[in-house]
């Protein structure tokens, strides 16, 4: 299913993606990244797209400092409730929240995020003395850094997914500029899983892989987020359009870091297909027509050498021809002529 990211926000297609991605796992997303670089920006964006008409209980946000009481997570006392009908409970916005934001959650003291435990994981908030079940579809946190003396905090573990925004670069921050800056509107495509999607993947996933990527993590990963890996693949392969191996290798570089994918990806994918998957991850980075011009043909030429030697699978060829798309998404110097006519041209014609 895919869902359009109506925004104003430049090159923060990834990010999406990792939004798409929390969603569609129902798991906690921590994003870190220096201030101003559009963190919460990008969270009201996709929730706004996600919810159409947003009603005052949709969206809980949050933003936390050292002095913030942890009744701001589990609500007040229902005054009326309890003069009227002696009956003891507490109003808790946040159980009934469509997406929970909370900002600056380094800040936060131990009290709050105590309180937030339950919420981000068991999904549930004491409402007087019953739980109320959360109806949150994305928890989303942010901070600027983890402090240092709290890396190996436990409460960090409870994020599955952990996810750097990087700021601008001066040349994407100019052409932000001219393309009207603030005024302008983009668009960003996301997947989400279809209805049955992620079981299907889950039930083809390959146990051999499994614990190669559990013997790359183990020492790094606690028991619960361990435990995510099968369904984040699962989910990985639905959000992100792209195959098995590849998925392993996301869940990787998102669970530990791209040095880690990295050499899993040495593991588990042939030395040719690496390479073609390396030539396309370069796309994104030219800076001429040439410069495109020239990977492009390098990598028409590798793709068809591996097709004609029986190494590229018809799942590949797919995962490669949408990597090579999106790259050429963020290529500004080509008109969309140019996108739609040299994408994969040789590997589009024969698939």
């Amino acid at each position: 299913m895919k869902r359009t990211i109506n925004t104003n926000l430049a090159k923060k297609k990834d990010l999406f993606d990792v939004l798409a991605l929390s969603e569609a796992i129902g798991l906690p997303v921590l994003l870190i990244g220096d201030p101003g670089v559009a963190k919460t920006a990008a969270v009201m964006d996709y929730a706004g797209t996600a919810l159409g008409e947003i009603s005052n209980n949709d969206i809980f946000l949050l933003e936390t400092d050292e002095g913030t009481r942890s009744n701001a997570v589990k609500g007040n006392i229902d005054l009326e409730a309890l003069t009227t009908n002696n009956k003891y409970q507490v109003v808790s916005p946040i159980a009934d929240a469509k997406f929970v934001i909370i900002n600056e959650i380094d800040k936060a003291s131990a009290s709050l995020r105590n309180s937030l435990l339950g919420v981000m994981n068991e999904k549930y908030i004491f409402n007087g003395t019953e739980k109320k079940k959360c109806q949150w579809d994305a928890f989303v946190a942010t901070c600027n850094e983890i402090p240092e003396d709290e890396i190996n905090s436990p409460f960090w573990d409870r994020f599955a997914i952990t996810f750097r925004v990087d700021r601008l670069r001066e040349a994407d921050m100019l052409d932000y500029f001219a393309r009207g800056g603030r005024a302008s509107k983009t668009q960003y495509v996301v997947n989400l899983p279809e209805p049955g999607e992620v079981e299907a993947n889950l039930a083809s996933l390959d146990v051999k892989k499994i614990k190669k990527v559990m013997d790359l993590t183990y020492n790094k990963l606690s028991d619960r987020t361990l435990s995510y890996v099968p369904t984040l693949v699962a989910n990985i392969m639905a959000v992100y359009t792209t195959n098995q191996d590849r998925a392993f290798v996301k869940a990787v570089e998102l669970l530990v870091g791209k040095t880690d994918a990295d050499i899993l990806a040495k593991s588990i994918m042939s030395r040719e297909l690496r390479g073609l998957y390396d030539k396309v991850d370069m796309i994104a980075s030219c800076t001429t027509d040439d410069q495109y011009r020239k990977l492009m043909t390098e990598v028409n030429t590798i793709g068809e050498d591996l097709k004609a030697k029986g190494m590229l699978k018809p799942e590949d060829e797919k995962d490669v021809i949408n990597r090579a798309m999106e790259a050429q998404d963020k290529l500004k110097f080509l008109s969309n002529e140019e996108e739609e006519s040299t994408a994969l041209d040789a590997l589009n014609e024969n698939a």
